[in-house]
C-alpha cells in the first residue's frame, strides 16, 4: 500500500504525456494536486467541480444517479473526471495518450484513493 494520497497522484503523473491529477472535494477545494507549472489546481478544482455537478444533474434527469468516471476532451488535452464519492479525482493529458493504458491506472488509483483515504465516505 502507498504511504501518501501524493504517492498515489505521483503513479498518475509517471505516465507518460500525463500533465497533472488532482484531487477536489465536491464543492471544488483542492485536497492534493500534482500539477505542471502551466496549470492552477485552485482554478482546475473550482471549475471542474462545477463541470461535475453538470453532468450529475443532466444524468439525473435521464434517469442516470451518478457517474463513474467522464472524459472532457478539447483541442488541447483530455480530462478525466472520476467520481470517489464525496470527491472527484481529476486527471490532465495530451491529446495523444494511451487511452486504454490510463484508463487502467485511473482504475487503479481511484480504488487505492479510495480504499487508503476513505475520501468515498
Amino acid at each position: 500500500m502507498m504511504g501518501t494520497l501524493k504517492a498515489s497522484l505521483n503513479v498518475l503523473c509517471n505516465n507518460e504525456n500525463v500533465r497533472g491529477v488532482v484531487v477536489i472535494t465536491k464543492d471544488g477545494m483542492v485536497i492534493e494536486s500534482n500539477m505542471d507549472d502551466t496549470l492552477s489546481a485552485e482554478a482546475l478544482g473550482a471549475f471542474m467541480s462545477q463541470i461535475a455537478l453538470t453532468i450529475k444533474n443532466s444524468l439525473s434527469g435521464l434517469g442516470y444517479n451518478d457517474f463513474t468516471r467522464y472524459v472532457i476532451q478539447s483541442n488541447q488535452c483530455k480530462i478525466y473526471l472520476v467520481d470517489l464519492g464525496k470527491s472527484v479525482l481529476i486527471l490532465i493529458t495530451d491529446i495523444e495518450i494511451d487511452s486504454g493504458k490510463i484508463n487502467v491506472a485511473l482504475y487503479q488509483a481511484a480504488n487505492e484513493i479510495k480504499k487508503t483515504w476513505r475520501l468515498d465516505v
